[in-house]
């Protein structure tokens, strides 16, 4: 299949927050509700994705391969290849671009996650409408143009990195890891919204953090897990990271004794013992019980260098 080239005069920056009525279907039209607005007078098809389909039985995930199985529309009875559906599965003849905004809750913006191009669809038969009905449901596998999602804060370091000629073993290796990571930011946009201590959702401040260190997980599922993961600004995540800071099963803040007064009182963010910071699920909890154990406390010791490690882009 002949695979589109990603648009360089899209109106949205991948990770960004746009408002729905006015930045959005204000600029490019479209309906303004549902999941798949369909605009008229635009080369686009915008696609809607969130917590708020589960109710009508939709649960868009991420497969081992980076593509995006996402469900169609149609609340009642069986969903058909008319409306939104048939403007994916054509969006290529008709010269429609697929475009995916992530809903993150009631009131607010919305989540620009990036172009996409429709490979193949399959129907899931049982799937619940919103009366709990079983129907048959069409779902749709969903490449994104970027084979790289990098819309995360990055240091100086990184920019800076040079060029280097590597091997073909090297390369395909340093390929792989980085499809790796892509998956678990992506996996881990479905898991969390925003960072826990500032509420930053705008992911061009943020960094995808693991909770359990790259480097320490036992399988490559760990690694790619989104419940291995917070969204942090960089300073809560150099907190985190080098065991700062950690949470309890019932999102309360931990904060390390040995953390310096001096800079509790300037670096800007509430670091109160104690503080709520949100809940977390069942599978978070069993990465937060290693952090604590094995991170927390521990890890901000083993540094020897103090000046090296700023200049270090390690991620775990």
């Amino acid at each position: 299949m002949e695979r589109l080239l990603p648009s360089t005069s899209l109106p949205f920056e991948v990770g960004a927050l746009y408002n729905r009525r006015e930045q959005i279907h204000g600029l490019l039209g479209g309906q303004r509700q549902g999941g798949i607005s369909t605009p008229a007078t635009s080369p686009y098809v915008i696609l809607f994705t969130g917590e708020a389909g589960k109710q009508h039985g939709y649960h868009d995930f991420w497969d081992e391969e980076n593509v995006l199985h996402y469900y169609g529309e149609g609340q009642r009875g069986d969903m058909t290849f008319s409306g939104g559906n048939l403007a994916i599965r054509e969006h290529l003849r008709s010269g429609k671009r697929l475009l995916l905004f992530q809903m993150m809750g009631h009131g607010r913006p919305y989540r620009f996650l990036g172009e996409f191009q429709f490979l193949s669809t399959y129907q899931q038969v049982g799937v619940p409408d919103t009366n709990g009905m079983p129907r048959k449901a069409l779902v749709f596998k969903l490449q994104p143009l970027e084979s790289a999602f990098e819309p995360f804060q990055r240091s100086i370091t990184d920019a800076a990195a040079p060029e280097i000629e590597l091997a073909a073993t090297a390369n395909s290796q340093i390929m792989e890891v980085r499809t790796k990571q892509s998956l678990f930011k992506r996996r881990l946009l479905i898991v969390e919204k925003e960072c826990r201590l500032t509420r930053i959702a705008d992911l061009r401040f943020l960094r995808a953090s693991h909770i359990k260190p790259w480097s320490k997980c036992a399988s490559g599922d760990e690694r790619v897990d989104g419940n291995n993961g917070l969204l942090l600004s960089p300073t809560a995540d150099h907190l985190f990271d080098r065991g700062w800071i950690t949470f309890e099963d019932n999102g309360a803040l931990v904060r390390s004794q040995h953390l310096p007064s001096d800079v509790i009182s300037r670096i800007g963010i509430d670091l109160g013992q104690g503080r709520k910071c949100g809940s977390f699920s069942t599978n978070q909890k069993t990465y937060l019980e290693y952090h604590r154990n094995a991170v927390f406390e521990n890890a901000f010791k083993k540094l020897t260098d103090p000046l090296l490690d700023l200049l270090t882009t390690s991620r775990g």
